[in-house]
């Protein structure tokens, strides 16, 4: 009788894996080489990532009037591996072919302009000229920045995003960004309160374009200021647009959603399910004697 391992066969690095490679970075997605065809060679496809691939192709595709998604889980990591998976798909339109085949719009453009930003940066030009400057557009939005924080209002983000060709947005870890700026005066406010009228006005232009996506992650436990500046910006949004934004769960801890994430990360190929359940037969005689 084969033994487990000879049964399973470990990923290549599955017995070296340092915490460190698995923090991934979100701005990384577009530089990263390749056609993302590895990363999904060791991802599981969980029901909230499946939910936001088929509604966020859709949105992109201009087949879907849902803009804004959250993404919102206690827990690390499972937000920003969804947001780079789908910013992978999103560009890569054989990668789409693969994985997407049941998904109408998923052929229905070609590359999506994206745009990702990590909350725990901080760049001079704040996160909306971080977004113009990966958009190809930086001058636009120069004077929003140049001498001192001004909110781009709704016509300026429309302007940005002005085109045929899709946009995606990816945001992530936006509650500690929102918190430290909280801490910067400016005039009778904050540079927080600035940031969330930016915020919030590039949420309902993008309500507004057929093919503009807006994907943001939350770390409320953590963060609370920032978080509930975030909300308050979605709320804002919500009035009017009309409509409520798209919570996501990305990983169903009350499933086995994490096992098979664990799964699919560490094995490369497993044994059918009779011949695992010999193996597991056997150790338990084994555990017996």
């Amino acid at each position: 009788m084969k033994t487990v391992k000879d049964a399973c066969e470990l990923q290549p690095n599955a017995l070296s894996i340092k915490l460190s490679d698995q923090i991934e970075q979100l701005d990384e997605l577009i530089t990263a080489e390749g056609d993302g065809a590895a990363f999904f060679e060791k991802t599981f496809i969980t029901q909230g990532m499946q939910d936001l691939i088929s509604e966020g192709l859709s949105r992109l595709g201009s087949a879907s009037s849902q803009a804004i998604f959250h993404l919102k889980q206690a827990m690390g990591g499972g937000k920003t591996h969804l947001l780079v998976g789908f910013g992978m798909l999103a560009k890569h339109p054989g990668l789409r072919k693969k994985h997407c085949g049941g998904i109408p719009q998923a052929a229905t453009f070609a590359s999506a302009s994206i745009a990702a930003f990590n909350g725990r940066n901080n760049p001079m030009h704040y996160f909306w000229g971080e977004i113009a400057n990966q958009l190809g557009k930086g001058d636009q939005f120069k004077a929003f920045w140049a001498n001192g924080p001004q909110a781009p209002d709704e016509k300026s983000w429309l302007n940005l995003f002005e085109g045929e060709q899709p946009v995606l947005i990816l945001l992530d870890e936006m509650p500690p960004y929102f918190h430290y700026l909280d801490t910067q005066k400016v005039g009778n406010g904050t540079v927080a309160d600035i940031a969330t009228r930016a915020f919030a006005n590039m949420l309902t232009a993008a309500g507004k374009k057929k093919n503009v996506c807006v994907v943001v992650s939350d770390l409320a436990a953590a963060y609370d200021t920032g978080a509930k500046l975030i909300h308050r910006a979605l709320e804002d949004a919500r009035s009017e647009l009309g409509r409520q934004e798209r919570s996501i769960t990305p990983v169903d801890l009350a499933a086995n959603e994490i096992y098979d994430i664990l799964r699919k990360r560490l094995f490369k190929s497993l044994p059918a399910k009779a011949e695992i359940g010999d193996i597991a037969a056997a150790f338990g005689r084994k555990l017996e004697e």
